[in-house]
């Protein structure tokens, strides 16, 4: 993989730039259909109010090809903007006529290149419709209530979750971490990570030394490392789950749900734009009698310069009874596919601490 940096404090300051060219773009792996008829910031006053009022019914509705965007949109009683919406998303309004429209959404740097659009309809018909691509895709609806006309040939776009793109394999029932085959990498020692407050095998041979890292600029706190070309390596490293990712910490599935979450972003951040993903497992795990889930991801790609086109990438995620999930990860490219053992060492030896 790649060395990463965080994005963090670049993202206020990207976050609205000038709109991108439309193009349709293949579609991120996960999403969870969110149908929002009250945005996060308030009650508004429902589509289905009664009539003869005077009022516009106003929809608002987002959707593309990846999971979340941030929006900003305008409403009877001021402004809302949310970070890391659920897409689809759908919200309803009753505007008075002469009143402004606005509706804008980003894509986010954490989703890869992707297609976003935004749509207004009044009165159920579509009146504003916008799109755009790429990885800071920005659509933007406006226009005032009672002035817009219906766009000729324009319909409100389908509220069902995005699809796969093709090649990418996400993986629906429980898939047991098979045993791979090789000798793997002798182990030397244990590395302690007190702010995820997780212990695991220090390897040797290959492998350089376990070293502290600082998590506001590469995302985890501890990371092991050897390089397998010049600008690849085989990465092992652990912190706590990134704030912005734990939208997918809700429901019955949770865990499951935010490991492939933090797979996603190390997909679309550590990866080539064109990287496909395969989910080969997938199951839960009890590490020091706390829950935890594994998914472990092939992931397939052609970089200039770097002989590998597949690596292998396990994540595993353990609530650890702390305000946040702590995660541990370990990559390793199929040029050194006799260290893909180095991943059944790692979950059996996981412990938290």
């Amino acid at each position: 993989m790649r060395s990463e940096l965080s994005p963090a404090g670049r993202r206020l300051a990207r976050r609205f730039p000038a709109p991108l060219g439309v193009a349709a773009v293949a579609g991120q792996a996960v999403a969870v259909i969110v149908w929002v008829v009250s945005g996060p910031g308030g009650a508004p006053e429902s589509a289905a109010a009664v009539k003869g009022d005077g009022k516009v019914a106003i929809t608002y509705i987002i959707t593309g090809d990846r999971p979340t965007a941030d929006i900003a949109y305008e409403t009877p009683n001021g402004s809302e903007d949310h970070e890391a919406a659920a897409l689809p998303f759908k919200a309803e309004y009753r505007f008075r006529k002469g009143e402004s429209l606005s509706l804008r959404v980003q894509n986010r740097y954490q989703n890869g290149a992707g297609n976003m659009m935004c749509t207004i309809l009044a009165n159920g018909m579509v009146v504003k419709q916008a799109s755009a691509s790429g990885k800071y895709a920005v659509a933007f609806c406006d226009g005032t209530v009672g002035l817009e006309k219906a766009v000729p040939g324009a319909k409100a776009p389908s509220l069902a979750a995005p699809g796969l793109p093709k090649g990418e394999v996400r993986l629906a029932k429980v898939v047991r971490v098979p045993r791979f085959k090789g000798p793997g990498s002798p182990v030397v020692g244990r590395v302690g990570d007190g702010d995820a407050h997780l212990s695991y095998p220090e390897f040797g041979g290959a492998w350089g030394p376990s070293r502290r890292t600082d998590p506001a600029l590469a995302g985890y706190g501890r990371q092991q490392v050897f390089d397998t070309d010049p600008s690849w390596q085989a990465v092992l490293a652990s912190g706590l789950v990134r704030s912005d990712l734990l939208g997918a910490y809700k429901g019955p599935d949770k865990l499951r749900a935010l490991t492939s979450a933090v797979q996603d972003n190390r997909q679309h951040s550590a990866f080539t734009d064109t990287t496909t993903g395969r989910d080969v497992a997938s199951q839960p795990l009890v590490v020091s009698g706390r829950k935890g889930w594994v998914i472990v991801r092939e992931m397939h790609f052609r970089k200039e310069g770097v002989s590998s086109t597949v690596d292998l990438s396990a994540v595993v995620v353990v609530d650890t009874g702390r305000p946040r999930p702590s995660f541990v990860w370990l990559d390793v490219p199929a040029s050194r596919k006799r260290l893909w053992p180095d991943v059944n060492t790692l979950i059996r030896s996981l412990r938290v601490t």
